[in-house]
């Protein structure tokens, strides 16, 4: 990395975030921990392990965690750091979070990360009690097999003394099956066994490795400033986007017949946005909650609760939804946002080639 480019500031005017503070972000750090072990009694993690990047092939449940203690930091500086004058390989190592492990103690917590991210990670974490970073100086992360090596060493000794890690596997709403082979097929855990690092041997050997994913799904679920700021401002904002887009597609079909419009066409929108925004979960088309759109005698009660749940999936032409096979005077549009927790269902009256709304909830 050259040292030519201007070092990007840690000022804490550069979070883009209006209502974030240390004591927000503290105070998400304290909810992670309290899932850790207290004391001998329990039977809680000593530690959980974030591995971002390539070093753990890329891991959603890491990402989301990561995303979640900084904020969505790597997201949100993407177009900052695309103007910083640094080399586009350099660029990319922050942006996908190569060169980053967090292990979380239930009084400290341990970072690797490259010369680059700590000084872009600095205002997110430097308020976080018994804080360690692990990062070489600008010349040393020079040389690339030096860096591999302290990367590799830095891992040994954050893990010395956990018996018991935590791994955040499953994605917010999306749970997933966890099987603790499946860390082994990471680099860095690989490199953990090889004699060199003396790190005992096998990873999950040496280890218990169980799944904190279902517990840290209910720690995301809770509101604070920032998740209520980033709910109305964006989330909200891309969910009334899709929506709109469903009502402008339906007036130019109604507009010109609906002979041949379907249920599914109707619906769309709704799930091209929540299918695009679960990419990487386990559970797309499973048992998870779904977008719907269902017409007339389809939007009997006990058909809604089988869609809902998706026990049964329903695609008719609105033109003979309706009783007798007439056209469709009514549709409800239920719509998810795929990774937060906006729910809206609305019923509408088609009549006359206009949509009337009856209710919201």
């Amino acid at each position: 990395m050259s040292q030519k480019f201007k070092r990007p500031s840690s000022a804490r005017r550069h979070i883009k975030l209006e209502t974030f503070s240390s004591f927000v972000s503290g105070a998400r750090l304290r909810k992670v921990q309290e899932l850790l072990k207290s004391d001998d009694g329990d039977n809680k993690p000593d530690a959980i392990l974030c591995i971002a990047g390539i070093d753990s092939r890329y891991h959603e449940g890491s990402t989301e965690l990561i995303d979640y203690l900084l904020f969505g930091f790597f997201e949100r500086r993407k177009a900052e750091l695309e103007q910083s004058g640094y080399e586009e390989e350099v660029i990319d190592d922050i942006v996908d979070q190569i060169d980053l492990i967090v292990l979380i103690r239930r009084h400290e917590v341990d970072i690797y990360c490259n010369p680059v991210n700590y000084h872009y990670l600095l205002p997110y974490v430097a308020h976080w009690t018994n804080l360690r970073f692990h990062c070489l100086l600008d010349t040393e992360y020079e040389d690339d097999e030096a860096a591999e090596e302290f990367k590799i060493q830095s891992f040994v000794a954050m893990m010395l003394g956990v018996k018991k890690v935590g791994i955040p596997h499953n994605i917010l709403g999306h749970p997933a099956k966890f099987d603790h082979m499946m860390v082994e097929k990471w680099p860095i855990i690989q490199a953990f066994a090889l004699e060199d690092y003396k790190g005992g041997g096998f990873f999950t050997l040496q280890k218990k490795v169980v799944d904190v994913g279902p517990q840290l799904s209910e720690v995301y679920s809770q509101v604070d400033p920032c998740s209520l700021e980033v709910l109305l401002i964006e989330q909200m904002t891309q969910f009334e986007r899709q929506w709109q887009t469903l009502i402008d597609n339906l007036d130019i079909n109604i507009s010109t017949g609906i002979d041949k419009l379907t249920e599914e066409k109707v619906c769309e929108p709704l799930w091209s946005y929540y299918k695009h925004g679960s990419v990487g979960s386990e559970d797309i088309g499973g048992k998870q909650r779904q977008p719907f759109v269902l017409c007339g005698t389809n939007s009997r009660r006990i058909v809604i609760d089988d869609v809902r749940s998706c026990r049964k999936s329903v695609n008719s032409e609105i033109s003979k939804c309706g009783i007798d096979n007439e056209p469709s005077k009514f549709m409800v549009c239920h719509g998810i946002s795929p990774r937060g927790p906006l729910c809206c269902t609305r019923t509408y009256f088609l009549n006359g080639g206009k949509i009337y709304v009856l209710f919201l909830l």
